[in-house]
């Protein structure tokens, strides 16, 4: 696994997860304060059928390193006026195949909902290990305050169905424009119709995305041992020889012949 830190301080108001950071902070906090009050060993020795006896509880916060590593999108956006800005992203999914969409959640504070409330399109931007310092930066500062695209130098293309450009050191980028949209505690949640999508040349394989594109396999954010101002961004690095394959034939003729013979028809 790799490690980058960057200097700056996590108080984001323009990345759509900042509350998990905030929320970190505050578990850590309680974590100190627990300090000796409970071994956690010693309720194993108690019923098996308890939850403990098998798995350690974590918190609230802590449950999100269970559904990593994950790619934490850069959210791009286009204001008529000021020009593109960027945005961290890990609040968005795979919403709908027809048509091809996806939900994006971004914070009313943020410049970004301004500008995509405005625009009505936004490109989603898949990083390479590359753009770490994007991704640390852009869930750090808001676009309000500094043009993130020309501080980075990063390079762009325009895109093609969105007036939103596309980032050249991405692994890929989908333009997507707002199919609808709904609102809940303090964020807009954005349907993304998807209009195109590209990813770096051979970046695929099959369907699969390969190994050798260096897409940036996030792992979560922690203090390390040095004394530094933030914390630092840990990612998953992958290459071929880290993928694995596995037919579903064996588990499929386990089944009963009536549900066998459906999924192999």
């Amino acid at each position: 696994m790799g490690e980058r830190a960057t200097a700056g301080s996590m108080t984001d108001i323009d990345e759509t997860d900042a509350a998990d950071e905030r929320a970190e902070d505050e578990q850590d906090a309680a974590d100190e304060r627990a300090g000796d009050e409970q071994d956690p060993t010693d309720e194993r020795a108690g019923d098996e059928q308890d939850p403990t006896a098998v798995f350690d509880e974590v918190s609230e916060y802590d449950s999100t390193a269970l559904f990593k590593p994950k790619v934490v999108a850069l959210v791009v956006s286009n204001s008529e006026s000021k020009g593109p800005n960027l945005m961290t992203a890990s609040w968005y999914m795979l919403a709908g195949y027809d048509p091809f969409r996806y939900l994006l959640a971004v914070s009313h504070k943020t410049y970004t909902h301004e500008i995509i409330e405005e625009s009505g399109e936004f490109v989603l931007a898949a990083p390479s290990t590359d753009l770490v310092d994007a991704l640390t930066l852009s869930g750090m500062v808001s676009g309000r305050d500094i043009d993130k695209i020309d501080h980075l130098g990063l390079e762009t293309v325009p895109g093609t169905a969105v007036d939103v450009p596309l980032l050249r050191d991405a692994v890929g980028n989908v333009e997507c424009t707002v199919m609808d949209s709904f609102e809940f505690e303090g964020c807009t949640y954005y349907f993304g119709n998807v209009e195109n999508a590209y990813v770096t040349a051979d970046g695929l394989d099959g369907r699969l995305l390969s190994p050798e594109t260096d897409v940036l396999a996030y792992m979560g954010s922690d203090w390390g041992a040095d004394d530094t101002h933030s914390k630092y961004r840990y990612y998953a690095d992958f290459d071929a020889e880290a993928m694995e394959r596995f037919p579903g034939d064996e588990v499929i003729e386990s089944l009963p012949d009536e549900l066998r013979e459906e999924q192999i028809d």
